[in-house]
């Protein structure tokens, strides 16, 4: 038989279950997935450092003004940032608004990966990639973050989703021009799907080869000139600027990231801890080592696939990391250790690959117990652990509802501050409206602040004329973050006694710590101002 006829059938053991049965456990795990992303979204966590250092780019800045280096050193694909403006437009700014458009990537993900496995693998492997997919923590996490991570893994999965589509029915060239159609659409979408159509690309490129298909050809060739011309488009006019602006403070972070030189044997050490640790916790694990049993998984599948001729997708699935590992290596993206949080978040495009391999390697393993009722014990104990695992995190997040007390802190302060201070009263924010204080600035709590204000400020919501100041309705202001003895505070006060009279001057202390760690006061000061006997400045 032909490698190209071995291609086209998705493989699996010897089924424990009927047809019926097992599609609808399949279709268990994919309501199941779906409900824990929801699930945390409606968690409605408050917006911490990471989501608003991105967040914050959408109260001000149109289309256009996202092209321009964003605030707080991100670096996002325009295509997220432009859906993320439309839809703070279309619903307002809200943490809900905000996590739509991930919450749809996650979902939508989910539903994809179960017909990307599905073109693969049938049977038992194909439950158990789709079970592990489902329950995976870090694909369930991102689900409700205001950044990319969850467009990087759906690009992924189209692109994938795809390539398999065409692997089945290389006579069809349809499946290969809609490659070359949605290639830039997924990398204007996402950095590192950049990695995936390129691996894409080099998975296919023997199968393509042996077809001898002119048409099949063409089409090959125009998803390889769309993704390079899109990627090179968009670096030109867009990613350059933002990557100039911070590359260098990223690498620093990126240190871990990057592969070592000048010793094989410390190369060999990374590479071991990068493919035990975060980038491979699927459905869960973690660094030292704590992902090492998913990686035995993952290479038992991809060895298994390989020699039962399913070798175009075992290229698929492992070309995007030797690409990303090149990146790593000229020190242009991480691979597999950052700075802050698990180095899964900024990896997400690797998540289907690894997922497929570790549920057809797990699959392999069963199939070593040669007593059929002992496999049978074996299978429904696992998936019992893997639905387990997926939703434990969930009931603990209930409980604790935030990723840092100071994002809780600072919502419970903006939810209790910004209706007072706005009522009777006319509003002004010193760091917002007049200029005080830098919007982009270094300390990075003010970004929290920004975001929240927004979110709870009534007079931010509502686009109603200023009303005059008088001695009923004051002129009210906040000072935010910022010594009040600095220079131009100095200065506004001075400039404000032509005109107004200081009728209040109250100085707020918010400890943003949780119960017993140690006080982190954040200050902040209100001016109230009547006018002077004439008419309002």
């Amino acid at each position: 038989m032909s490698s190209i006829t071995e291609d086209r059938r998705p493989l699996g053991v010897e089924p424990f279950w009927t047809d019926r049965r097992l599609e609808q456990a399949i279709w268990a795990f994919v309501a199941l997935g779906v409900v824990l992303r929801v699930g945390r979204s409606l968690m409605n966590y408050p917006l911490w450092w990471d989501e608003a250092f991105l967040a914050v780019n959408f109260i001000k800045r149109g289309y256009v003004d996202l092209l321009r280096p964003l605030d707080y050193g991100q670096v996002c694909p325009i295509l997220f940032l432009w859906a993320e403006r439309s839809i703070v437009t279309l619903l307002g700014f809200s943490e809900w608004s905000l996590r739509l458009v991930p919450l749809f990537c996650a979902a939508a993900s989910v539903l994809l990966f179960r017909s990307f496995a599905g073109r693969v693998v049938r049977g038992i492997p194909w439950l158990l990639a789709v079970a592990v997919f489902a329950v995976s923590f870090h694909p369930i996490r991102h689900a409700a973050d205001v950044k990319p991570y969850a467009s990087d893994l759906l690009a992924a999965l189209v692109l994938l989703t795809l390539a398999v589509n065409w692997r089945r029915a290389p006579e069809r060239t349809r499946w290969m021009w809609a490659l070359a159609s949605v290639a830039p659409v997924t990398i204007a979408l996402s950095h590192p799907a950049v990695f995936v159509a390129g691996g894409v690309g080099l998975g296919l490129a023997p199968a393509v080869w042996k077809t001898m298909h002119f048409y099949v050809w063409m089409a090959y060739i125009a998803f390889g000139l769309g993704a390079l011309g899109s990627f090179a488009a968009l670096y030109l006019l867009f990613t350059r600027a933002q990557s100039a602006a911070t590359l260098g403070p990223m690498q620093a972070q990126w240190g871990a990231a990057f592969p070592p030189r000048g010793s094989l044997l410390a190369l060999g050490k990374w590479l071991a801890t990068v493919h035990t640790g975060g980038m491979f916790a699927y459905p869960c694990g973690g660094e030292r080592g704590a992902s090492g049993l998913t990686l035995l998984l993952f290479l038992i599948g991809a060895g298994a696939l390989w020699r039962r001729g399913r070798r175009t997708v075992v290229l698929l699935c492992l070309a995007p990391f030797a690409l990303a590992l090149l990146a790593a290596a000229l020190r242009r993206y991480p691979y597999g250790g950052v700075a802050h949080g698990s180095p899964a978040r900024v990896m997400q495009y690797l998540a289907p690959g690894i997922c497929l391999l570790v549920g057809f390697g797990a699959s392999v393993v069963l199939e070593w117990v040669s007593d059929l009722r002992r496999r049978r014990r074996l299978l429904r104990w696992g998936l019992a652990a893997l639905a387990f695992i997926g939703i434990v995190p969930l009931v603990v997040d209930a409980v604790h509802p935030f990723r840092a007390v100071h994002a809780r802190q600072a919502r419970a302060f903006a939810r209790e501050f910004w209706p007072k201070f706005d009522r009777d009263a006319e509003p002004v924010c010193l760091r917002w409206d007049l200029g005080l204080g830098a919007w982009d600035s270094t300390n990075l709590n003010v970004a929290v602040y920004l975001c929240n204000q927004q979110i709870y400020a009534p007079s931010r919501r509502r686009t109603v004329p200023p009303r005059a100041v008088s001695s009923r309705h004051p002129l009210r202001c906040v000072l935010s973050l910022m010594d009040p003895s600095d220079r131009r505070v100095v200065a506004w006060l001075e400039e404000m006694k032509a005109d107004f009279d200081m009728k209040e001057r109250r100085t707020l202390d918010v400890n943003m710590s949780g119960p017993g760690a140690a006080a982190r006061f954040e200050r902040y000061v209100v001016y109230e101002f009547a006018p002077k006997d004439g008419p309002p400045d």
